[in-house]
């Protein structure tokens, strides 16, 4: 049975791409519909994936699990430098979403066109990212890692309390954003 860690990093990759992709589901439905959406719903969702993945879980990942996989197996090296890539690469990701939500918000035509294709790409580079992880770090740390170090993993991403993580359902994902809204 995979460690807990394997697990939560699964569900906190799934939670931002959904999350996304809730986002271009938005900016499609007000284009067809030619009304405006819920910017500030918009802003909550594309705020969690600024707040929760790229602020709190991805430095968990390169702190607790890639530091201590390149420590037991320094091969690892390159797919963990490729992972750290993504992770930085997320932050232009989610810049461009939030220029686009801004200049729609202020009226530019283009505006909602683009945030529906920025968050289509960043959920398609996330989901790539995703597997990558799975494919070149997941492994060697399966192999190389004890079952002590697996359990203090778990305990480094279990506080990052990510609201939308064991969302498993419409239902609980909309519970996560409500509570969202509060913050």
């Amino acid at each position: 049975m995979p460690p807990r860690a394997i697990e939560m990093m699964n569900d906190r990759q799934r939670a931002m791409s959904s999350t996304l992709l809730a986002v271009r589901a938005m900016a499609r439905a007000a284009l067809r519909s030619g009304s405006k959406p819920d910017f500030a719903q918009m802003r909550r969702l594309i705020g969690y994936v600024e707040r929760y993945p790229q602020r709190i879980h991805q430095p968990a990942e390169e702190q607790h699990l890639f530091r201590v996989v390149l420590a037991r197996e320094p091969a690892v090296k390159g797919a963990v430098a490729r992972a750290k890539r993504d992770h930085a690469a997320c932050i232009g990701h989610c810049v461009r979403l939030e220029t686009a939500l801004g200049n729609w918000e202020r009226g530019d035509p283009a505006g909602g066109r683009e945030v529906a294709l920025h968050a289509d790409e960043y959920a398609r580079f996330c989901r790539l990212h995703a597997r990558v992880e799975a494919r070149d770090v997941v492994p060697v740390a399966l192999k190389v890692l004890s079952e002590d170090q697996w359990r203090a993993i778990e305990q480094a991403f279990a506080t990052a309390n990510d609201p939308l993580e064991a969302s498993k359902s419409r239902q609980d994902c909309e519970v996560a954003v409500r509570a969202l809204r509060a913050t």
